[in-house]
This record gives structure tokens, sequence and C-alpha cells, in this order.
């Protein structure tokens, strides 16, 4: 139960935060353009420090990577199942290609780092254990499948080496070099923030990872825009259906069935129930598709996905 409260603490501080945000766009301190700016801070500062951080403080073993892959196979369940029923509803091309990012794809960096660490905040295996499903799980696929089906649901024409270019891009990132060099740092029992000689680069790794929460939430208020419902209605309920309520349900099923540690579990659930990634938007726009139902779907989503993740967690978690 005391994880439960947790969550519903961490929730109520990243509204807080989202609030904020909004104000102070309404009072015209930051616009909307300035999200571009705090989501870049977060993708090469925070999440590469907290990412190294965190694997670097233990080492990883096999086992701990069988929730990442139970992630990796609900993610092409759902792109299958999401984009099997909007053929069945006959959604043109474009509509598809919303709903199969929105259903598939979660927000586990951007705001599941910031659920776990609100709610995990002395227990670094939670974190570690976040970042092996959020990035083999979540991050592999997403830059690896994203530019391929964005550009066969957009309405552009790539060729082959310009569609995987942005799938490779993700090997030269500072999250990828993270990964790598956080688990190789566990792995081979390095020192750490104890060593006298390392502590100022941990320190500055810690400090970055405090300003993920804040500034991710504020990068996604900044963004915010009243989508039409009426317009949105039917590709809405689909993504609720699959992404909040039947991906989170299926991870603690599997993780049950698979004898997971709780903890194991708790995280996994978690990050399953994350609303739409933002990252789909981005590449429906690049290639041409239907961006602005995906950028509706995204924030609808995220919005009841703070009762759908409470409930989930309470009835799984």
């Amino acid at each position: 139960m005391n994880v439960f409260h947790n969550l519903i603490n961490a929730i109520f501080v990243i509204g807080c935060i989202y609030a904020l945000a909004l104000l102070l766009r309404q009072r015209g301190t930051l616009t909307e353009e300035h999200s571009l700016t705090f989501a870049r801070i977060v993708t090469d500062l925070c999440l590469p420090a907290i990412i190294f951080i965190s694997l670097a403080k233990q080492s990883i073993k096999l086992d701990q990577l069988n929730p990442a892959l139970v992630m990796l196979a609900l993610e092409l369940f759902c792109i299958a199942l999401a984009w099997t029923v909007s053929v069945l509803l006959k959604f043109d091309k474009a509509q598809q290609g919303a709903v199969v990012f929105c259903s598939a794809f979660g927000s586990s960096t951007f705001l599941g780092y910031s659920i776990i660490m609100q709610m995990f905040p002395d227990t670094p295996e939670a974190l570690s254990e976040a970042v092996l499903i959020s990035e083999i799980g979540v991050g592999y696929p997403i830059f690896i499948f994203g530019p391929v089906l964005g550009a066969y649901f957009g309405s552009r024409a790539f060729d082959t080496k310009l569609q995987w270019k942005p799938s490779l891009g993700f090997f030269t990132s500072p999250v990828f070099f993270a990964m790598i060099t956080g688990l190789l740092w566990g792995y081979f029992q390095l020192p750490g923030q104890e060593n006298i000689h390392l502590a100022p680069l941990f320190h500055v790794c810690n400090v970055l990872a405090m300003a993920l929460t804040p500034l991710a939430i504020i990068s996604v208020g900044l963004m915010f825009k009243l989508p039409n419902l009426r317009l949105i209605i039917v590709p809405l309920i689909i993504v609720i259906l699959l992404k909040l309520i039947l991906k989170p349900l299926l991870a603690g099923i599997f993780a049950i069935h698979f004898g997971f540690p709780d903890l194991w579990k708790d995280v996994l659930v978690l990050l399953a129930a994350m609303p739409p990634a933002v990252l789909g938007a981005v590449f429906l726009r690049r290639y041409g598709g239907n961006a602005s139902l995906a950028s509706a779907l995204v924030l609808t989503a995220s919005l009841i996905s703070c009762i759908t993740l409470v409930v989930i967690f309470w009835m799984i978690g």
C-alpha cells in the first residue's frame, strides 16, 4: 500500500509541475518554442546522466533483462493489434499510423523515469530496472521501427537508406553511450562516487538526474493544446483500450506468470501504463503522416492516463 501511496504522490507532484508550466506559458515567461530546448536538455544531458549512474552503481545480471524482453514483446503485439483494429474499422493509412504509434510506444523515459524516481526514491534497483526495460523494450523498437512505420504510413516517399538512417542514429546518441558505459562500469565494478577523484563526476550526474522531472514535465506542459474530442473519439478509445489498459494488464499477468520479483513487476506495469510517446508524432510529421491526430491522441491519453495508471496499479501493483 505504501508503494500505491507513493504513486499517488508522484502523480500529484508531476501534476503540480505541469500546472506551473501552463501558468508560465500563460504569463509569457515561457513559450511553446521553449519546449524544444527543454526537451533537448532532457534527452542530451539529464537522461544520459541518470542512465549512467543507475547502471554504474550495480552489476546487472542477465535475468534482469527478462522484464525488458516482455516489454519488447508487448510493443510488437500492440503494433500488430492496433494495425489490425484500425484496418477493420476502415481507417485510412494516415489514421492507421497515428493509432499504431500511440497504441504501441509509451513515454517510458520522458515521464516513466520521473514517476519511478518519485515512487522509489530510496531504491536504486528500481531505476536500474526501469532503464533496462525502457531502453531495450521501448527505446530500441521505436528508434528501429519508428522510421520504417512512419515512412509506410506517411505520404512522402523515402528510399531505404533514408528510412534506416534515424534508426542507426540512436546508436550514436548520448543515451546509447551512457547505457553502454554504465553497463560496463557496473559489470567491472569500477569505483564510484566514494572515490575522491570520481566523486565530482557522479555529483554532476546526480544533479542532472534531479533536474529530469521538472524539465521533462515543463517541456510537455508547454506543448499543451486543447484537442477536439469529437474528431478523435474513435481512435482515442482504441488507444485507451490498447495502450492504457490492455498493455499494462498483460505486463502484470506476464510478470506474475514468470515469477518476477515485486519490484520488477511494479516497474514493468508502470512503464507499460505510460501514455503514448511524443516521438510517434515526430516520426509521422517527418514522413508526412497524420501528426496532428497523433499529437491530439498523445495529449488526451496523457491526461486520461493519470486515472488509468492509478487504477491499473491498484489492481496489479
